[in-house]
Formats: structure tokens, C-alpha cells, sequence
């Protein structure tokens, strides 16, 4: 191994040893990998300005079954960790967002994750 991987490997030890702590603050560990994986797709698309809706985290980049990601999207927002409003462009649809908790959350580990850095 290069020293330079020993560099990185310690670097995203250390961030991922600062974060843990957020996570269990906020109760984020609490949280299953697949739906942990649904917030960070929701952050995404909002860093990149991109509304999404459930019909697009149900097909999106593999989640599991509808049922599966419909019961998740419930937990999650039942939880507090995202919040759903009603498409104005499609009445059938359902907008999705992070909740200001899940925002202030990630927020918190992307300011801890810089000062590593």
C-alpha cells in the first residue's frame, strides 16, 4: 500500500469516526442502511437543485420494490426525516425533501467532515 492510501484510509477513518457521533446524537444510527441510502439520494438531488417526487425514488437507482421504498418513505417521514407535499405540477404526485432536521443533520457531519479535511 502507498503511503498515500495510508493517508486516505486514515482521513476517511477519522471523518467517519467524528461523524458516528452526529449519527447517534440526531438518531440517525437508528436508521437502516437502505433508508439511510434513500436520505443521502433526497440530499443529493436537493444539493443539485432537483425536486424529486416518490415516483422517482421507488424507480430510482434501486431501493428495492415499491411496497419496499413506499414503507421506508412512511418511516422516514413518520420519523421526521423527510417530508413529503403534494406535486403542484401533478396532482397524483408527491414532492419529497429532507426535513430541517435531516438538513441541520447533514449539515453538521459535512462541517465536521471540512474541518478534517
Amino acid at each position: 500500500m502507498s503511503k498515500r492510501a495510508g493517508v486516505n484510509d486514515d482521513l476517511i477513518f477519522r471523518i467517519r469516526l467524528s461523524t458516528r457521533g452526529i449519527e447517534r446524537r440526531s438518531g440517525l444510527h437508528e436508521i437502516d442502511l437502505t433508508s439511510q441510502a434513500i436520505l443521502y439520494f433526497i440530499g443529493d438531488c436537493a444539493a443539485d437543485q432537483r425536486q424529486i417526487n416518490v415516483s422517482d425514488i421507488v424507480h430510482g437507482p434501486g431501493f428495492g420494490t415499491a411496497p419496499t421504498v413506499f414503507a421506508r418513505l412512511a418511516g422516514l417521514e413518520k420519523a421526521g426525516w423527510i417530508q413529503t407535499r403534494p406535486d403542484p405540477e401533478d396532482g397524483r404526485a408527491k414532492l419529497v425533501e429532507l426535513s430541517p432536521h435531516a438538513v441541520r443533520t447533514f449539515r453538521k457531519m459535512s462541517a465536521k467532515a471540512a474541518q478534517l479535511l
